[in-house]
C-alpha cells in the first residue's frame, strides 16, 4: 500500500475510533467537533483530495493525534478489526472498535488512576474517593491520542457511570475518562460533561452557563426522557458551592 493510500485508510480507522469513543453520530459531527471542514474530510478519505505529508501533519495536529498516526502500519484495520460490532440486546449498545488487552508494560506507557468501585450516582460517602485507587490502567499514549483524549494522561482518573441519565453518550458501567485538572467553576467549558460531588452525592451533568441577564447555569441530562431525567437550573453562585471532580473526556462503553 502507498502512503497515500494509507493515510486514507488509517484516517478512515482513527475518525471510527474517536466516532465510537466519543458518541458522534456521524463523520459530520466529527468534524464539527474538532472544527474541521466535513467536505474536505470527505475528499480526503474517498480519495478525491491531496494527502500529502503537510496536509497529514495539520490534520493530526488539529484533531490531537500523534505527530505520524497517519503513517503507522500498525494503525491499518485487518480482518474484523476497526470494524463497529453490531447493536447487542443489552439497550442497542455498541462496541468501541478498540479493546485493550494485555501485555508486556513498555517504557513509554502511562499508569491512570482506576477507581473500580466509585460510580457516578453511586450515593454517600464518595467526596475523597480520589485518594483511595484501585489499580492502574497501564497504556501507551499513542493509544489514548487515537481514542480522541486530548488531556495530559496525568490528569486523567477513571471512575464507572451508574445508571441512564447520560444516556445514550454515557452508557451504564461504562469506564469513565475523568479530566481532573478541569475542575474550575469559574472556567467551565459550556456544554461539556462535568463530574461533581452535590450533597454527598457523586454526579454527572451536561452544563451550560447563560451570561444573559442574571447568570443562570443548567444543569442537563444527555437522557431526552426530561421527566424521568428533568433539567436542573441553579445560580451562578450555587455552582461555585459545587465541588467538581473534573470533566469527562472520555466514555467507553463496557463489553
Amino acid at each position: 500500500m502507498d502512503k497515500i493510500a494509507l493515510r486514507r485508510t488509517n484516517l478512515r480507522t482513527a475518525i471510527n475510533a474517536v466516532i465510537e469513543s466519543k458518541g458522534f453520530k456521524s463523520d459530520v459531527a466529527f468534524c464539527e467537533h474538532y472544527d474541521l471542514n466535513p467536505s474536505h474530510i470527505s475528499q480526503l478519505l474517498n480519495g478525491h483530495g491531496s494527502f500529502g505529508e503537510r496536509a497529514a501533519r495539520n490534520l493530526e495536529k488539529k484533531v490531537g493525534w500523534e505527530e505520524g498516526l497517519l503513517d503507522k502500519t500498525s494503525l491499518s484495520p485487518s480482518n474484523n478489526e476497526g470494524k463497529t460490532t453490531s447493536p447487542s440486546n443489552n439497550g442497542g449498545i455498541r462496541i468501541a472498535p478498540i479493546e485493550f488487552r494485555s501485555s508486556e508494560s513498555k517504557p513509554t506507557n502511562v499508569r491512570i488512576p482506576v477507581h473500580k468501585d466509585i460510580r457516578a450516582s453511586c450515593g454517600t460517602g464518595i467526596e475523597n474517593f480520589l485518594e483511595d485507587v484501585s489499580e492502574y490502567l497501564d497504556i501507551d499514549p499513542y493509544i489514548l491520542k487515537v481514542m480522541g483524549v486530548q488531556t495530559k494522561p496525568e490528569n486523567l482518573r477513571i471512575i464507572y457511570s451508574d445508571e441512564y441519565s447520560m444516556w445514550p453518550t454515557v452508557a451504564p458501567n461504562s469506564p469513565l475518562f475523568i479530566d481532573v485538572s478541569d475542575k474550575d467553576p469559574d472556567a467551565i467549558k459550556n456544554g461539556n460533561v462535568y463530574v461533581f460531588t452535590h450533597n454527598h452525592e457523586l454526579r454527572m451533568k451536561r452544563i451550560f452557563v447563560s451570561y444573559a441577564g442574571n447568570k443562570t447555569v443548567r444543569l442537563s441530562s444527555d437522557n431526552p426522557d426530561k421527566v424521568r431525567y428533568p433539567d436542573e437550573f441553579i445560580t451562578a453562585d450555587q455552582l461555585n458551592e459545587i465541588n467538581f471532580v473534573g470533566r469527562l473526556e472520555l466514555a467507553l462503553v463496557k463489553p
